[in-house]
């Protein structure tokens, strides 16, 4: 099956392909205006607000993200003819068609890498001069001075707000965070709570910058939950923000390594069990992009050689740390939390990510949430939702135990790695010492 993508500017653009191939066409408005196809956001409000606008090219590449985000979210895996990789044909426009189709080669392996999936892009020229509205016309004296030194983005995570600590700690002016959030679940509740203490703690270091982008539901069957794509539009988001900022400041994105790499835990976990969001392969293909296109923005990954227990160990201020990690969320089986009647505040206890942050909070002695599933205590079969996980992580424990061929080649197994001899040397170490800080909760 072949999805058709057709991403339309406004409520003139007419645009339509002939003779598709056999396949599914979604028609989707970018400017949120037919409610049925629209991508719903408050991007202009955001950026009226910073009072600067992104570039054009930058624009197109959000834009374009936004586009791919959405037939993310449209096309339910089930549907695809392995219950997984996906075949999409994109048609996009942009300003530049000359630009776009030299880059569509790099677009279409990021893309292939991150999400699993096929994609063939089209571009077609746009029409839509000012996507961010009237307003853009005419930039104002910001509420922010917009010397910004850093970037960094904000999820509501432990990792990103870690980090957050670590910049504001360093950096001296001022910090720029980026977050997304869509419709439903906490994170922008998580968010809110997460920027609230460090405004207290910081006051006048920061400018939040809060983007929602939420695609039309229901075209297609069931909502696709994997949402691989994300990354792509979160890099988009710090992207234009920067290219407003009209600064080269870097980028930073906090997560441990041990998730960055997010080795396969087991032959059968591959798919939405093992993603690629913040690999240092995805991130290094983005980067390619960016700089293709000519947008001055490098990406940094501070915490890529620490574990998630020696990220909390080596925070330049634990109180503030110790004081927000429950104000930060993790777990991806929040619909579960509810169904047991908790609050979001608690955890399921037997995701992935849940596991890997009680590791490190054990190994860091830092009091943590609460959570549903004790997996440390609790004997949970493996046929059951509640064990998958730990049962996965058991058999790479034992895998790791008992390996006889190179731990390079097995950390490899989640995306190629680039770099000096040291920072492959570096890739491995930090996931053999990330494993034994999850052996040590399990014992």
């Amino acid at each position: 099956m072949i999805w058709h993508i057709i991403a339309r500017e406004n409520s003139d653009d007419s645009f339509t392909i002939e003779n598709p191939q056999i396949g599914i066409p979604v028609h989707i408005d970018l400017s949120g205006v037919d409610k049925t196809i629209g991508i719903r956001s408050n991007l202009s409000s955001v950026f009226d607000s910073y009072g600067s606008f992104p570039s054009e090219v930058a624009t197109d590449l959000l834009k374009f993200a936004m586009t791919v985000f959405s037939a993310d979210k449209y096309a339910d895996r089930n549907q695809a003819f392995n219950k997984w990789s996906r075949y999409f044909h994109l048609y996009q426009p942009v300003s530049n068609v000359d630009l776009w189709n030299g880059m569509k080669e790099k677009l279409e392996q990021t893309l292939d890498f991150l999400t699993g999936d096929h994609w063939e892009i089209h571009f077609r020229i746009s029409t839509e001069k000012h996507f961010f509205g009237m307003k853009q016309l005419q930039e104002r004296i910001p509420s922010f001075s917009h010397s910004p030194r850093a970037f960094a983005l904000m999820s509501g995570g432990l990792d990103s707000f870690t980090g957050a600590i670590e910049l504001l700690e360093n950096m001296p002016g001022e910090v720029i965070f980026v977050s997304h959030y869509s419709r439903g679940g906490a994170t922008k509740t998580v968010q809110d709570r997460v920027y609230s203490l460090l405004r207290q703690k910081y006051p006048d270091r920061f400018w939040s910058l809060q983007f929602f982008v939420q695609p039309s539901e229901g075209t297609i069957g069931e909502i696709e939950p994997s949402q691989r794509s994300r990354s792509f539009l979160f890099l988009s988001l710090g992207a234009a923000v920067s290219s407003a900022s009209h600064t080269g400041s870097p980028l930073n994105i906090y997560e441990n390594g041990l998730l960055s790499l997010n080795v396969p835990l087991a032959a059968n976990r591959g798919g939405g069990l093992s993603t690629r969001t913040t690999h240092p392969h995805f991130l290094s293909m983005y980067q390619d992009i960016l700089e293709s296109l000519g947008i001055t923005m490098s990406i940094r990954t501070p915490f890529r050689f620490l574990t998630k227990g020696e990220m909390l160990i080596a925070t330049k201020n634990p109180s503030i740390l110790k004081e927000g990690v429950k104000l930060t969320h993790s777990c991806s089986h929040g619909t579960y939390v509810r169904f047991k009647g908790r609050t979001f505040d608690d955890h399921c206890g037997y995701c992935l990510p849940c596991i890997i942050r009680r590791a490190a909070t054990t190994a860091a002695g830092i009091e943590d949430v609460n959570y549903v599933v004790d997996v440390v205590n609790n004997n949970l079969p493996a046929n059951r939702v509640e064990g998958k996980d730990l049962y996965a992580i058991k058999i790479a424990l034992k895998r790791l135990d008992n390996m006889t061929s190179s731990l390079y080649s097995h950390v490899r197994t989640a995306g190629p790695l680039q770099g000096t001899p040291e920072e492959i040397s570096q890739y491995v170490d930090v996931y053999k010492r990330g494993m034994a800080e999850v052996q040590m909760l399990l014992g």
